[in-house]
Formats: C-alpha cells, structure tokens, sequence
C-alpha cells in the first residue's frame, strides 16, 4: 500500500488557494495531536462546507479512516504477558 501524507496534499491543494492551505494546515495540526483554536475549528468547517475540493478531500479522508478501523485492527497484549513481564521482573530482582 503505498503512504501518502497530508504534505502531499497541501502540496496538491495549494493550487486551490490559500484558504485550502489553511484547511490543509489544520488538518496536519489535528494528525500531531495539537488541538485547534475556536477560531480555525470555525473556520474549518465553514470552509469544507462551502470549498468542493475541501470537502471531497476530507470525504475521501473519512473513507480511509474507516477503512483502516475495520481492516487494520488493533491486537490486544496476551493475557499472559502481564505475568510473564512480573515473573521475569522478580526473577532480576532476587
């Protein structure tokens, strides 16, 4: 599967102008974890409502999203390995 990364995408959207490339900048601000100020959350979704190529951009994001949840499932930790990480603990420390 090949990766792509929202870099790429603004890349791609500043074609669209600069009120894309605010979009784009929130978005990669969102994947590191950084939580937006009231004002670009605003300023984000009136522009995805009103931008097509915004919205099918970020349509196409939600698809993949999803996607991945239902195909890339996460593995839980063995039920044993909790006691296998304690006994090798104990075992250093006698």
């Amino acid at each position: 599967m090949e990766t792509t990364s929202t870099k790429q995408t603004n890349q791609n959207s500043a074609a669209n102008g600069p009120d894309c490339e605010r979009v784009n900048t929130i978005l990669d601000q969102i994947i590191v974890g950084q939580e937006p100020t009231a004002e670009d959350e605003d300023y984000f979704v009136h522009h995805a409502q009103d931008c097509s190529p915004c919205f099918d951009s970020i349509e196409k994001q939600h698809i993949f999203i999803d996607f991945l949840a239902q195909h890339v499932g996460r593995k839980g930790a063995p039920s044993s390995l909790s006691n296998s990480i304690l006994a090798r603990v104990k075992a250093e420390m006698a």
